[in-house]
This record gives C-alpha cells, sequence and structure tokens, in this order.
C-alpha cells in the first residue's frame, strides 16, 4: 500500500492553447495553479478544482469549489474569483478556458479589523 500511495497521480493530460504545437499539461498542476489565482482574492478560498477538456478542440472548463467571507456580496466575490482563474489559466498557463463554474459550498470566518498604527510618543499597551 505504502508504494501505491507513493504514486504520483498527474491526472489527464489537458492540451494548451497553442494551434502550432501539441503542448500539454497535467491536470492536477493546473488546479493547483487555479486554486492558488482563487486564493489570491481576499475572502475567498480554493476548496476544489476540476478542469475537463470540452469536446470542442483544446477548450477546457473548470469547476471550482469556494469558501468565502460574507463580508461583501457574494456575486461579486464570485465574479472576482472567475476573473481571477481565467487570467491566470490564459496568461501564465496558456490554457483556453470555455467556462468556470464556481459553486460556494463554506463560509469563511471575515478578518478582523485593522487596527491603527501606534504613532510616535504612543507607546502600544499604554505605557511603560
Amino acid at each position: 500500500m505504502k508504494v501505491v500511495r507513493a504514486e504520483v497521480r498527474l491526472g489527464r493530460l489537458l492540451p494548451l492553447a497553442d494551434p502550432d504545437r501539441d503542448l500539454r499539461i497535467a491536470e492536477s498542476v493546473a488546479a493547483k495553479v487555479l486554486r492558488q489565482a482563487a486564493d489570491s482574492v481576499p475572502g475567498a478560498r480554493a476548496e476544489t478544482c476540476r478542469l475537463a477538456p470540452e469536446s470542442s478542440g483544446s477548450d477546457v472548463r473548470v469547476t471550482m469549489t469556494l469558501a468565502a467571507a460574507l463580508d461583501r456580496p457574494l456575486p461579486d466575490r464570485v465574479h472576482q474569483v472567475r476573473r481571477s482563474v481565467l487570467h491566470l489559466a490564459g496568461q501564465d498557463l496558456g490554457l483556453a478556458v470555455a467556462a468556470v463554474d464556481i459553486t460556494v459550498v463554506d463560509v469563511l470566518e471575515p478578518l478582523p479589523p485593522v487596527r491603527p498604527a501606534v504613532g510616535p510618543g504612543h507607546p502600544a499597551g499604554g505605557g511603560r
């Protein structure tokens, strides 16, 4: 069983959007990078990410589950995550993405408010 667990599984190979070459990327690698794109949006954390080739050529469909904070409207946050994923998929990976389907499955606690910086002569803690 240790050998089976240690086996690296890259998943299926997905085509990159380069018609002149037959370039491919492992699904697991692309999914990890796209989860990082979602995580870069404040108040969002990707839970899962799956990529599947579309029947029409080199396009892929991204299906992602997300945990999100409720400090902003969910449609706005989902839109921001979708834009981040699409940008990174096209710019950094060279994937042609047909669609990004996102389902919010969990709620994140909002970040605590930022405390104002303590200025000179006003030490934190109220004294010496």
